[in-house]
């Protein structure tokens, strides 16, 4: 009799922490527009973590650890705004001015291939869907470049978030092993021990992914930077930081860092785009077999078909930034689906 009511107590408990679960998430999407700062933070939380574990490993208390952190990162920050900030500012505005003797350059390369094109003998249909294809690309770039404009405003737009951020995430990692605990011990004693495994399997894929990423993309946006301007490549740091955030992106990462550099030298000279097509392929090649092994080491275990199939679809539901978390997201979830399988099988 006890034991069917201990059971039962069970059971209650669990549909009300279900019901809680669910409560807490209608309000997240409530208060979706405000939590901005929050995700922000967890995600610097979680980046310099390790960070302020080894200065605890050096008998250097957390908080004098964060301090040293953020006053490096000021330091870094404050050099990028002072020293780089206006160099890329320069650049877009040196690019803009171009704008219009690239594209008259562009138009007679059109007209050109149009003329070449109208003497051969196709079928009409062909013909139209060609053209349609043509449309559809110029359509694609100048979204593009719109996404990018509305882009840029909506960062000075969140600039209370991006200040609030480093805030919240101080006391993210102040108390990180407190608030571990605490969460920890809202989990059933059964569960807790394979909610841990789940959880350090996750943090393995993370870890791989994001810290590991970030420094790759950042060796890649410097070195292609120093690579384009020793060949006097106009727009260089700003085809750097491109390449950069794109080498997140497996696979199609890299080309889509190398078309904008190659079609911008190709508008210089040909000669220049032979130069810059080759610094760009080398720079690539040393990402994946020197850089990438050393920092990140093994894979986080997804076939390659999987990892396309992954891509694909996060770039169709979500663009550039579905992409980029499409590898992580899939890696997380087949950690569930695995324990899931293995736990059933199991049974």
């Amino acid at each position: 009799m006890k034991m069917i009511k201990t059971e039962q107590i069970k059971l209650i408990r669990i549909i009300i922490l279900i019901i809680l679960f669910i409560l807490l998430l209608y309000l997240i999407i409530l208060a979706w527009p405000i939590t901005t700062p929050f995700f922000i933070a967890f995600f610097l939380a979680y980046v310099l973590d390790p960070l302020v574990d080894w200065f605890e490993k050096k008998r250097i208390s957390r908080i004098w650890g964060i301090l040293i952190i953020y006053a490096s990162l000021i330091l870094i920050i404050s050099a990028g705004i002072i020293y780089g900030f206006p160099r890329i500012i320069l650049e877009l505005n040196k690019f803009a001015d171009t704008i219009p003797l690239y594209a008259k350059q562009i138009q007679e390369y059109i007209k050109i291939w149009q003329n070449n094109y109208s003497k051969i003998d196709i079928p009409e249909s062909i013909r139209v869907i060609t053209d349609d294809t043509i449309e559809q690309a110029e359509n694609f770039l100048i979204a593009i470049f719109k996404s990018a404009a509305q882009g840029f405003v909506y960062f000075f737009t969140k600039i209370f978030d991006i200040i609030l951020a480093p805030i919240l995430a101080f006391y993210l990692l102040k108390d990180s092993d407190e608030i571990k605990e605490y969460f920890l011990k809202l989990i059933p004693v059964v569960a807790r021990k394979d909610i841990i495994i789940i959880g350090q399997q996750m943090d393995r894929i993370l870890k791989s992914f994001l810290r590991g990423h970030l420094i790759v993309a950042f060796l890649v946006g410097g070195l292609t930077t120093i690579g384009l301007s020793l060949v006097g490549m106009e727009f260089a740091l700003v085809l750097g930081l491109i390449a950069g955030v794109f080498n997140i992106i497996p696979y199609f990462g890299p080309l889509f860092g190398i078309i904008p550099a190659v079609a911008l030298a190709l508008l210089q000279s040909k000669k220049m785009a032979i130069y810059v097509f080759i610094i760009m392929v080398t720079i690539q090649q040393i990402e994946g077999n020197i850089i990438t092994p050393k920092i990140l080491g093994k894979s986080i275990g997804l076939h390659p078909l999987i990892i396309i199939l992954a891509l694909l679809a996060g770039g169709h539901l979500f663009g550039i930034l579905g992409m980029i978390f499409a590898i992580p997201l899939t890696g997380i979830l087949k950690v569930i689906l695995t324990f899931i399988i293995k736990k059933t099988m199991e049974l």
